[in-house]
């Protein structure tokens, strides 16, 4: 699907899926299901997506799935597993790319007096696909993190994560390991007039491995809850086209959000 026919059907679904969010929007007991975007939130749920990414050499139709599960009140496990189709190699190929399991222990806090949770956790993220072929990463990652989600009222959430991405295993045919910093800043903002949440999240590298080389992508996902347990949301993704990235020029995305 090419960038041309995939944004005149994101923004169609968008504009229905936003009209109806006025007509539901008086269910009584739904959830605005924003604390689910928030990686320091103490919650579970999962989703399902679609995304489409438009790369520099093809195109990249991806099927997720994501989670998190509170295995006490205080550790969190999350879960992401990504199928994907590619021509980016020049030929149409498919294949699971990547399994990511992430523990987070999370802890109350009231740092310059505002109401926070403070994060402490690492991100196992193995290659399921192939590098050579456009569905793979081309290499198993251990990746600890810290954070800190900021609650400054009962309608907006700001999370500042740091995470070191360390390659423990490299396909020969990627030519470098990955040595990466990523800084990361979120804000969620809660639509009660909806029951729903909009977030922006901005997503920077650090390549270590290329003289330091910084580049950056920045998600928008606006959300509603239909009930108290199921949701769904819009995505749009900037990459390249808007700021500095090779990862990918321009993509979208629809989910779908399960709380329980």
């Amino acid at each position: 699907m090419t960038r041309e026919k995939f944004f005149p059907i994101l923004i169609g679904i968008l504009f229905l899926f936003l009209l109806s969010s006025g007509v539901l929007a008086a269910e009584e007991g739904a959830s605005s299901g924003a604390a689910a975007s928030d990686p320091t939130a103490a919650v579970s749920y999962q989703d399902v997506r679609y995304r489409y990414f438009d790369l520099e050499s093809g195109d990249k139709n991806s099927f997720e799935t994501e989670g998190a599960f509170m295995l006490t009140p205080r550790l969190k496990i999350t879960n992401e597993l990504h199928y994907l189709e590619t021509d980016s190699s020049g030929k149409s190929e498919q294949d699971f790319e990547q399994l990511k399991l992430k523990a987070i222990l999370l802890t109350n806090g009231k740092p310059f007096g505002v109401k926070a949770k403070y994060a402490l956790g690492v991100e196992w993220q193995k290659d399921l696909g192939e590098f050579k072929e456009g569905t793979g990463t081309g290499a198993d990652v251990i990746a600890p993190l810290v954070g800190i989600g900021w609650v400054p009222d009962d309608k907006n959430f700001i999370v500042t994560l740091l995470q070191y991405y360390h390659s423990y295993d490299t396909d020969s045919d990627r030519k470098d390991d990955i040595r990466e910093t990523g800084p990361r800043l979120i804000w969620i903002r809660s639509i009660p007039d909806i029951k729903g949440w909009f977030k922006a999240d901005l997503k920077m590298i650090i390549n270590h491995e290329d003289d330091n080389d910084f580049s950056q992508t920045l998600e928008l996902q606006l959300g509603k809850m239909f009930s108290s347990s199921v949701g769904a949301y819009a995505e749009l993704l900037l990459g390249d086209d808007v700021l500095d990235t090779n990862a990918y020029d321009i993509g979208g995305g629809l989910g779908v959000r399960f709380m329980y």
